[in-house]
């Protein structure tokens, strides 16, 4: 079975957006919850124009009017995006009505410049601590993270969102290293909608580990970062699912914190989904995900595990988030100890690659286990990024990013798979002198070229997803 997720993306050309509706159904692209569509509106006043509470009361009557009019009720909102881009991405639901007769309801409406189905996401998979002196964590030593340790070992001022199934909060490895956010909790859950993002799957408390497992604590692992605030935003249930819409809510919690004062400086994505870059949803996520960009959070996703060059469609579809090609963005594949590519790559949307088979860390029984995934490979470099923010506070994201890209180990094995030709080199980019300019001027052409138009005007929504055949 070829575990892929799906994604939804829409095509904006010559800066027109259109509205897919039921004809993307008709794609074959059935995992979605009945009932349920993600619509991108305009929003209805500007944030400057009025107050805080009569900006989101105005978000609220908009997406409740146009929710009546497909007969459904609004379910959530991204107030936060909304404030930053003129945009805003609500969920409506429907009990009586599927999919497929909301989005043939919206069709034609003005105020609708986006709508698609609710598509599910999925998860991919020198200190004194143990599996560190045991030479477990081959992955720290391949980045080179000791020599940097040298300069830093991080700072609980940086904060690390892990977009995730949540984060064991109390696990002995990670307690001192988890942050609040502004209402002093530990982050939030988006799939159960309370304020308890404990992991109940595994996989974000595995990645939470090697962003920032404590180090020199003298138990478990250690994390890239020995000091850090992570901060858990549970966007995938106990399976390892979610939907566009629980990644756009986590994309919006971030935004908001960020905008009100939390050092949010890293955001991991540890998943990805197969979809067309012609498919309705890619607008909708692009607008999540460059309001978070745009407030300065550099934004970590993974490649994907399927063993695929995604710069050439796989059936007409390519792995999203992975395929951005935008600034203040990073893509991850996995090497193993051989230093040999394990999973997906491509020299245009695939940025570089970092240690992700037989990687041990920390997981929410309260132990430690070992996985393999990209999903493990991206959390090697958002923890060296967050590191490089401890070291380097002042710098922006661009310049952590251009940092890191621009310092890999460059290897044969890696050549014309990855659009660095190299794997994370954490003592040089720590070493380096601060960038003057964006690498590559912001996207994986290496050269600064500038995308296809098209490409440039693509943008998906979510995680990790598995197209089941």
């Amino acid at each position: 079975m070829r575990r892929v997720g799906r994604i939804v993306a829409l095509v904006v050309l010559l800066g027109l957006a259109s509205v897919a509706g039921a004809s993307e159904l008709r794609e074959g692209n059935n995992d979605y919850p009945e009932g349920e569509v993600l619509v991108l509106l305009k929003a209805p006043v500007t944030a400057e124009s009025v107050s805080a509470a009569a900006f989101r009361q105005a978000l609220s009557a908009s997406a409740a009017k146009v929710a009546a009019s497909a007969g459904a009720q609004a379910v959530s909102s991204t107030p936060a995006i909304a404030e930053v881009t003129g945009k805003d991405i609500v969920l409506l639901r429907s009990g009586e009505k599927t999919t497929e007769e909301l989005l043939q309801a919206l069709e034609g409406n003005p105020a609708v410049l986006a709508a698609s189905p609710n598509y599910r996401v999925y998860a991919t998979r020198t200190p004194n601590d143990p599996y560190y002196t045991n030479n477990s964590l081959w992955g720290l030593n391949t980045i080179r993270a000791p020599a940097a340790w040298d300069r830093s070992v991080g700072s609980r001022s940086v904060y690390v969102a892990v977009l995730d199934s949540g984060i064991n909060y109390n696990h002995e490895d990670l307690a001192a290293n988890m942050g609040r956010d502004l209402s002093g909790r530990y982050g939030w859950d988006f799939w159960n909608n309370d304020n308890n993002p404990m992991d109940d799957n595994g996989h974000g408390t595995h990645v939470a580990g090697t962003i920032g497992a404590v180090g020199n604590n003298g138990r478990g692992v250690t994390g890239v970062n020995w000091q850090v605030s992570l901060l858990a935003v549970k966007v995938l249930d106990s399976n390892g699912d979610g939907t566009f819409g629980s990644v756009a809510q986590g994309l919006d919690y971030i935004t908001a914190q960020k905008r009100n004062g939390r050092n949010i400086r890293v955001a991991n994505l540890s998943l990805a989904g197969w979809v067309s870059p012609y498919s309705s949803a890619v607008t909708t996520l692009r607008t999540a995900c460059r309001a978070a960009a745009d407030q300065g959070i550099l934004l970590v996703f993974a490649a994907g595990n399927d063993g695929y060059n995604i710069d050439n469609p796989i059936d007409g579809e390519r792995p999203y988030p992975a395929s951005f090609d935008e600034s203040n963005m990073i893509t991850v594949t996995a090497i193993n100890s051989s230093g040999y590519r394990a999973y997906n790559y491509g020299s245009r949307y695939v940025h570089l690659a970092a240690p992700g088979v037989g990687i041990w860390s920390t997981y929410h029984d309260g132990g430690y286990r070992e996985l393999n995934g990209t999903s493990m490979a991206t959390p090697h470099v958002s923890g060296a990024a967050a590191l490089l923010a401890a070291r380097y506070p002042s710098e922006a994201a661009w310049k952590i990013r251009s940092r890191i890209l621009g310092n890999v180990t460059k290897t044969s094995h890696l050549s014309g798979q990855v659009a660095t030709g190299g794997y994370l080199n954490l003592q040089a980019a720590m070493a380096s002198a601060s960038p003057t300019e964006e690498w590559g001027g912001g996207g994986c052409n290496a050269t600064g070229g500038a995308a296809p138009a098209l490409a440039l005007l693509l943008l998906p929504l979510g995680l990790l997803m598995r197209r089941k055949k």
